[in-house]
């Protein structure tokens, strides 16, 4: 949000608001305690994956909204926002294509080891790589919002047969079945994580969801970290019951130097980065914004 800021900098202050954007230094959120330095002013916040706890909510006493920037709300404690009277909104549907695009750029990768040939062609070698073909493989998409439509799209494009699991959708598009989760995993050649963080599907992907994918199956991650046990996926891929995973999403992120998936040949890793395009985040700034004045001219 905050390198689209000089663009509506001046329509906040119009509405007489002082706009605050403190340096992040380099990191990828603030604590409560850092946000809370500016809390005898605050009223409205953008937020991205800032700490959004108890602490936070108890301490900005004049606070009325937040918006958060982007789609997941894992990151807000909704139970005290609501105790203290504080609106909680996010951007739906402003990176669907983009974290779609990523989801595919991942199942590339992973089919046709396209960084593992760059890697040996810089080193002067010419390997031949046998690939999968996407066409006619089964596609099993998990949460069927903006982002499971979009890549179901894409899979539609591809040839795949698509499927989708989603205890919130009943009615799907042409050309998508809706099935339980444990029928997806069974059948799906490729399976893309595309669910919203909740106490539901923490951990959803776990050793006894991960027995029931076939062994030439692929894995892609670009929900949340925590919808995987990493621990449990891990010891799949090095034990064979997996052909490969691609994760723009870890349980901790940055991704610890130790992680074991940075050692697996049959890891894609990402950097949760899969909806940063510029139109995306010009799409999704736009629109906070247009929440956060909605919110404070109520």
């Amino acid at each position: 949000m905050q390198v689209e800021l000089p663009r509506h900098r001046e329509r906040l202050e119009r509405l007489g608001y002082q706009v605050i954007a403190p340096d992040l230094g380099g990191r990828q959120q603030f604590t409560a305690a850092e946000l809370l330095q500016f809390k005898s002013r605050l009223v409205g916040i953008i937020a991205g994956d800032d700490e959004l706890s108890r602490e936070f909510f108890e301490g900005a006493s004049k606070l009325r909204t937040v918006i958060r920037w982007g789609i997941g709300m894992d990151s807000v404690d909704h139970e005290a926002a609501r105790e203290h009277g504080v609106t909680v909104r996010n951007t739906p549907g402003v990176f669907g294509a983009e974290v779609a695009d990523a989801a595919f750029g991942y199942i590339l990768n992973l089919t046709r080891g396209y960084i593992a040939v760059d890697s040996a062609i810089r080193r002067g070698e010419w390997p031949k790589v046998e690939g999968v073909t996407l066409a006619g493989s089964r596609l099993g998409i998990v949460g069927f919002g903006a982002i499971g439509r979009e890549v179901a799209k894409r899979g539609h494009g591809f040839g795949m047969d698509v499927i989708a699991s989603d205890p919130f959708v009943r009615d799907a598009p042409v050309g998508v079945t809706m099935v339980d989760l444990d029928k997806l995993l069974a059948t799906s050649r490729f399976i893309v994580l595309a669910c919203p963080l909740t106490p539901e599907t923490f951990h959803l992907i776990n050793a006894d969801r991960l027995a029931l994918i076939r062994p030439d199956a692929y894995v892609v991650n670009v929900a949340r970290g925590p919808v995987v046990l990493e621990a449990d996926l891990i010891a799949c891929l090095k034990s064979g019951r997996l052909a490969g995973a691609a994760l723009d999403v870890f349980e901790v992120e940055p991704l610890p130097p130790d992680s074991e998936l940075r050692t697996l040949p049959n890891v894609v890793l990402g950097a949760h980065n899969g909806s940063n395009t510029r139109e995306g985040v010009e799409r999704a700034s736009a629109a906070a914004v247009d929440f956060l004045v909605e919110e404070l001219t109520r």
